[in-house]
């Protein structure tokens, strides 16, 4: 079904239409038998019957999303990442999404490039590889050399994506209403309100550039974290040309002993960029998989391994309240004040069908318990990670009157990604020590004074607006 050409016939958008209603439609009708089986006949095995249909069902929508791309796949993408939302056995199928996207041809990115440049792509680059470096949903990513050698990454979004969201999301908004009318305890409609607020800005590539620019700003004075550079003279809304870094994949450890890279030191330095982008800045880079992280060993004594981010599509504003909200709720926790901490957890944007914390109290306890430990213990404990990321999802899942707002559940999902980088390196990082002095700090207050780099990052003006919380 994916095409070169911008726009989707009737017949096309009628297949795309039908295509998702019947394998949604079917997952529904395969649920409600289920409930009635567990309700009337009450088997023994059912839950092992419940596992099998969910795996089923994901499996289903996995051959959908990778048949029709676009949207869809973006948005299995995206709750393949939700445990707060779909049972595990869905995150286990649509996480499988996120690197088994096959490229387009070149000579659909060469158009593009063409195009959106309003010259041909030799003029421009006197090299450019037909092979990409990475691809993905809406985009892939080419290495290249500007005229004068300068090596360059160059990212290319795909030519019917814009179609394919505007359609996609119309079809989705209808599907999940229909399914809210017939399930009135059944509300799939933030799910969708999530992905018409950031597909379309992850189709803005001048949006994505200058969300670097601003993560990069936060980094300015220290040297061991990078932000590769935006050509602007070359970037439009579907092309983005920027600064081609070279380096070793975070997750690769055998790559990462060979360099004498100190793990804990590098996972030291990955969770202070968090702490200063989300506690101090209150705004973060939304999507830390390994493959959007990289590391440049240091070339001289003296100099310090380097941490790259990379892909800043999705990136998150926090809403003025929250950093007010997290600090008395880590008050709260530090002081084992459990009543404290479901009020905060209000605050930061909990919501509940009667206004009350009573069905946050079971949170918070698993909250607790994870600080109590931590108290304890230098670092986070794999299996009791494990478990809290486990538990927490399914009593949000389980109880229908609690919701977690968005940007919770994105810092939720980059905590989760940072846990098990940690695992993955074998790090063993004081993490309350190194979070509270910036959860204590005064926003937008610098953690420690640095002194500047030797080059500074060219100042632009912003010319569109950077993703907002609901």
């Amino acid at each position: 079904m994916a095409r070169d050409n911008s726009k989707l016939t009737l017949a096309e958008r009628v297949y795309r239409a039908h295509r998702i209603g019947t394998t949604f439609g079917r997952i529904y009708l395969g649920a409600k038998s289920n409930q009635w089986i567990e309700r009337v006949l009450r088997p023994s095995d059912m839950k092992r019957r419940w596992s099998k249909f969910n795996r089923d069902s994901a499996e289903a929508i996995y051959e959908t999303a990778t048949e029709l791309r676009g949207l869809i796949l973006k948005g299995c993408q995206f709750v393949g990442s939700r445990a707060d939302v779909l049972p595990p056995e869905y995150i286990e199928v649509l996480s499988r999404l996120q690197d088994r996207v096959p490229p387009r041809e070149f000579s659909v990115v060469q158009r593009i490039v063409d195009d959106e440049l309003g010259r041909p792509i030799d003029e421009i680059f006197e090299w450019f590889s037909p092979d990409p470096i990475a691809s993905a949903s809406l985009a892939q990513v080419h290495a290249a050399r500007l005229r004068g050698g300068e090596p360059v990454a160059v990212k290319v979004q795909y030519p019917e994506i814009p179609t394919l969201v505007r359609s996609d999301l119309g079809n989705l908004r209808t599907l999940f209403r229909a399914v809210g009318i017939v399930e009135r305890n059944l509300d799939l409609m933030p799910l969708i309100d999530e992905l018409s607020t950031y597909v379309p800005r992850e189709l803005d590539f001048i949006a994505e550039g200058e969300n670097a620019e601003k993560v990069a700003s936060f980094f300015k004075g220290r040297d061991d974290l990078h932000v590769p550079s935006i050509r602007w003279e070359y970037t439009t809304r579907r092309v983005l040309v920027m600064e081609r870094i070279e380096g070793i994949k975070i997750s690769d450890t055998d790559a990462l002993r060979a360099a004498g890279v100190d793990p804990t030191h590098l996972m030291q330095t990955l969770i202070e960029a968090y702490c200063e982008q989300i506690l101090v800045h209150g705004f973060f880079h939304a999507d830390p998989h390994p493959g959007n992280l990289m590391v440049q060993p240091s070339r001289a004594e003296g100099e310090p391994d380097r941490l790259v981010f990379l892909d800043f599509g999705l990136a998150k504003d926090l809403p003025p309240e929250f950093r007010e909200g997290i600090v008395a709720f880590a008050a709260a926790m530090l002081t084992g004040k459990s009543d404290d901490m479901a009020h905060a957890l209000v605050d930061l944007g909990f919501e509940t069908r009667d206004g009350s914390t009573d069905s946050l109290r079971e949170i918070t306890r698993i909250v607790l318990d994870v600080a109590t430990r931590l108290r304890k213990q230098s670092f986070v404990d794999p299996k009791l990670a494990k478990q809290a990321s486990e538990d927490l999802p399914r009593l949000v899942r389980e109880n229908p009157i609690v919701r977690m707002p968005s940007h919770v559940v994105l810092l939720g999902r980059v905590i989760g990604l940072l846990s098990g980088l940690g695992r993955t390196l074998d790090a063993k990082v004081d993490m309350l020590r190194t979070i509270l002095p910036y959860a204590m700090k005064m926003p937008n207050e610098p953690t420690a004074p640095s002194p500047p780099r030797a080059t500074e990052p060219p100042e632009r003006t912003p010319t569109s607006t950077s993703p907002e919380s609901d």
